[in-house]
Order: structure tokens, then sequence, then C-alpha cells
């Protein structure tokens, strides 16, 4: 089936970029691919709707999913870019990324609340260590699964990708700028490149873990009973 070879030959491509890259896409185009490709990720499965909490009326984005997107265009990309410069943070590969973007999908999950765990605001945005429970873990891999839709369909169209863990887009002078509630979990930073980012020389890092244990008698087997 086509689907299987596009998800075989799907590869993480870090497309680095030295200074900011012009639009590759105009503002119409771009907001066509973001809406496919949401809807794209809105087609994950799901085990259990958030906490109450997250769905609360007040919220700006109150759905009853256990994720939320935050999107940046790519003239809000090298904005970001500029904010982080601008304000001497440490920001790693990330900021060539913004660079090179054409679009930024800023995932989270929406953890269940747990009194007994006290969070840190000074030392981090997030409600970490969180609750280790098994809605928890389907909340989690609801928003995998969605962030895999979106990874898959960009593939599917020629378009490189990176699912970055986030790294300075986790710390919270970039949550307050972008707006992205302290009690959500970044779960990944979805980085959407331009298709011609090889024809623009850029420096592309693949996944260094794609070969590595996929033989399949190392992690399967068939149980008999």
């Amino acid at each position: 089936m086509k689907i299987d070879s596009i998800i075989k030959n799907r590869k993480t491509q870090k497309v680095l970029a030295d200074e900011p890259w012009e639009m590759s896409l105009d503002k119409l185009e771009l907001q066509k691919l973001a809406i496919e490709l949401l809807e794209v990720a809105a087609s994950a499965p799901y085990h259990h709707k958030c906490n109450s909490a997250f769905s609360d009326e007040s919220r700006v984005l109150n759905s009853c999913l256990p994720y939320r997107f935050y999107l940046l265009n790519t003239n809000n990309c090298r904005e970001l870019a500029s904010y982080i410069l601008g304000n001497n943070i440490k920001s790693g590969k990330v900021i060539n990324m913004l660079f090179s973007a054409d679009l930024l999908f800023l995932v989270t999950w929406l953890p269940e609340t747990n009194t007994d765990l006290e969070v840190d605001d000074s030392r981090l945005l997030e409600p970490v260590p969180f609750l280790g429970s098994l809605k928890n873990m389907e909340h989690i891999a609801a928003a995998s699964s969605a962030i895999q839709n979106i990874l898959i369909a960009s593939s599917s169209r020629g378009i490189p990708s990176y699912w970055s863990s986030g790294g300075v887009l986790r710390k919270k002078p970039i949550r307050e700028l972008l707006e992205i509630p302290l009690d959500e979990i970044l779960l990944g930073a979805l980085f959407l490149f331009p298709k011609n980012s090889v024809e623009r020389s850029a420096n592309i890092i693949p996944g260094h873990l794609r070969d590595e244990g996929k033989k399949i008698e190392t992690w399967s087997k068939w149980v008999s009973i």
C-alpha cells in the first residue's frame, strides 16, 4: 500500500540555516497546508477526554481532546528567533531551525491534576514531575499519535520535518510570549521546512537512530499459549 511506503520512507531532517530564509509559501498556501495537517492530527485516536479543567469555557482552547496545538507561521518563526537573539537567550540549534522553518507546531498534552505535586514555576513552567497514571499515559499516547499523523502527512507532501523536544521553547519567557498556558506540558515542537531545503544548501542533519534496533526479531515475537 502507498501509505506503508510513506511511513517507511519518512525520515527526520533537521534543517539548519545560518540566517533567516525568505518565505517559500505565501500566506494562503501556508494556511491551507496548516489546516490540512491539523485535520489529519485530529484523526488520531484518543482514549479519554482531557481533565474538565482544560475544557472549561473560560479557556481560549477548550476542546475535550487531551492535547493542544499552537502554530507559528514563517514570519512568526523569524520574529521568535529575533526575540531569542535580542534577549540573549541560549537556544542551541533551535535558532537555526527558526531561521529555516516554514511552519512550527508546538504540541502540548494536558495532564490530570495532582494536588500532591507542587509545581516550581521558578524552575520549570510545566507541571513536572507529573502524576504517573494510566490516564496520563493515554493522554501522552494520544498526543504522540497526533504528532505522528502530522509527520506522515508532511512526508507524503515532500515536506522535510523534525520532531524536537522543544529545548528553549519550553522555557517560561518563551511560553509567556507565545501565550501557551503553564499547566500544559510540551510534548513536541514540530518544525516543517521548505521542500527545496536541499537546493538552498542548508545543513541538513538526519536522525542518528534511524537504522538502530530495527531488526524485527530483536523487538517482537509470536506468543504461544
